[in-house]
């Protein structure tokens, strides 16, 4: 009897070290976190988003355009259907406002900008905008300089705090609708977006816009930048690109191409004419596609 009490007790001893050692040891790793270091506090409502790639679209051929009309547009961000693209004034749980993706993707010379213009801009290496002149120095923007020994570039420290995330309230849009005979099939494509911003700088406030930056070139880094589009349903998300390509966005007209390159102000005094303009526009648009299916 005592030497089974004895093997017992050795036995119920050695089960005990090798529990207490194996929870030690549990209680000081960090298997606990996930890959990103992080210990998940909420459902999971969002994924990684760095893979993805935008849906590429073909460009038809010049010959296969059988109609076109190139039209400017101007987005409001005080509207609340493009609340996603203003929101969050600062970064946080992921997503980052739209000009605060632009800002670093212009500082970190990923991006092309070219200067505005009404009347006629250019997409060439001539017009392209110096961004510490043009944004930096012109709007003054605090930042730091720092230049690699090896290849001589300079690079901006901008701190995020300093970015005029809440002075961008609205965007210029050019985009082109037109008809494609080889699919028939009838399209729009976004062809720039340009900042807008909006202060007082002593004399009222001024629109001053930024500079135009190709819709394309924005695409690969929009398509990994997500946007809350409701606050009725925290699940009902998408990304940048995926906002613009479904146009979930309110917009108004402020131009369309024509002979004379005027602006719809130009020609148009009161509100009430302008509107009226503005609709003249969308009508002809949709009406073109009508009557290229009529016979």
């Amino acid at each position: 009897m005592k030497a089974y009490n004895r093997i017992l007790f050795i036995f119920l001893v050695a089960f005990s070290f090798g529990v207490g050692s194996v929870y030690s040891q549990s209680s000081t790793t960090n298997d606990f976190f996930n890959e990103n270091g992080e210990i998940p506090s909420n459902l999971p409502t969002s994924y990684d988003m760095k893979a993805l790639t935008p849906i590429e679209f073909q460009n038809p051929r010049a010959d296969d355009i059988y109609w076109q009309k190139v039209v400017y547009r101007v987005l409001d961000l005080r509207e609340k259907m493009n609340y996603p693209l203003y929101y969050p004034e600062e970064p946080g749980n992921g997503r980052e406002s739209l000009f605060s993706v632009i800002f670093k993707l212009m500082k970190d010379q990923k991006v092309p900008a070219f200067k505005f213009e009404f009347t006629d801009e250019k997409f060439t290496k001539a017009n392209k905008i110096d961004f510490e002149e043009d944004v930096l120095k012109k709007f003054e923007i605090i930042y730091k300089t720092q230049v690699d020994p090896t290849t001589k570039q300079k690079t901006f420290d901008v701190d995020e705090s300093d970015i005029p995330n809440r002075e961008v309230i609205k965007y210029f849009m050019k985009e082109v609708w037109f008809f494609d005979k080889n699919s028939s099939t009838f399209n729009v494509k976004i062809i720039s977006i340009c900042p807008v911003i909006v202060t007082d700088r002593g004399v009222g406030v001024q629109n001053f816009p930024l500079c135009w930056i190709p819709y394309d070139n924005l695409r690969p880094y929009l398509v990994q930048k997500e946007v809350m589009i409701t606050d009725k349903n925290n699940g009902a998300r998408m990304s940048m690109d995926d906002l613009f390509i479904k146009r979930r966005f309110a917009s108004n007209l402020y131009k369309e191409s024509n002979i004379q390159n005027r602006m719809i102000l130009d020609y148009n005094s009161t509100p009430d004419e302008v509107k009226r303009e503005q609709n003249r526009i969308k009508t002809d648009i949709i009406n073109e596609e009508q009557d290229l299916w009529e016979y």
